[in-house]
């Protein structure tokens, strides 16, 4: 099969996989496009244009794949524990997943049960995971970005449960720094949740059309797109840890994708 049919099928397959997409890329391709044109205000630079579709995709896919695979395997193994883990579980998903900053076990007040290792770099935050206010599956995947001075955390959590009630969080948490290294070219990439930059690359994260987009609002309805802007095509997609929406983004020049 040609190399770049390949990538093109194994982004397919990422979409429908992993970021929950009940439609084609290129049905969410062409919708994306007047999703912009109908519903955003944007600058006369920002635009989009028939792009060669498949090669962006390619170039995004060959970024985000290892990454993309990393992740769903960390998260069958915490989705998977709904009980109270022990130390050697414990150790052994930090052992399996190295670019994880720390795992915690937490009771319903937030005291640590059980934490490798012991000590953070970075403060362990679990409050707002335990926020009754907030929206929570009963027995889904959580999560939260929380900025620090040295970095922003993503946490994921899942509660634990004893006779069918809850009784605590198993938490990981991870700077996206660490992760961004299964790239075969992490300085492509733009990583980011919501507003929060998680990771910027090689550019300047304010002078790319991504900081101009309206997540929150983008998110609603799209989980892939393409918008091209001084000669390059920038190609993004999401994936939801927990409900944490992490978009990947990257480049290409039209000269690459034309």
């Amino acid at each position: 099969m040609h190399y770049s049919l390949k990538c093109g099928v194994a982004l397919c397959a990422l979409l429908v996989l992993l970021t929950g997409c009940k439609q084609s890329v290129n049905n969410t391709w062409r919708e994306t496009k007047g999703y912009y044109n109908t519903y955003l205000n944007t600058p006369a630079e920002l635009k989009f244009s028939e792009v060669d579709v498949e090669t962006a995709e390619e170039n995004l896919a060959v970024m985000y794949t290892p990454i993309g695979e990393e992740l769903e395997k960390f998260v069958r193994v915490i989705d998977g524990k709904d009980v109270f883990p022990d130390l050697a579980w414990v150790d052994a998903t930090t052992k399996r997943f190295p670019w994880l900053s720390g795992v915690a076990v937490v009771n319903l007040e937030g005291k640590v049960l059980m934490q490798r290792p012991a000590v953070s770099m970075k403060p362990l935050n679990v409050a707002p995971l335990l926020d009754e206010n907030k929206k929570y599956g009963f027995r889904k995947l959580r999560g939260y970005i929380d900025e620090t001075p040295l970095g922003n955390e993503a946490y994921v959590a899942m509660p634990f449960f004893v006779n069918n009630e809850m009784k605590g969080l198993v938490v990981a948490h991870f700077d996206v720094r660490s992760l961004v290294e299964l790239s075969p070219k992490p300085e492509e990439l733009v990583i980011l949740a919501g507003e929060k930059v998680l990771w910027s690359g090689k550019y300047q994260f304010e002078s790319t059309p991504f900081a101009e987009i309206n997540w929150q609002q983008m998110l609603g309805d799209e989980s892939y797109g393409v918008v091209t802007e001084s000669g390059n095509s920038y190609t993004w997609l999401v994936r939801y840890l927990g409900d944490i929406p992490i978009v990947f983004g990257t480049a290409t020049p039209q000269e690459t994708a034309s």
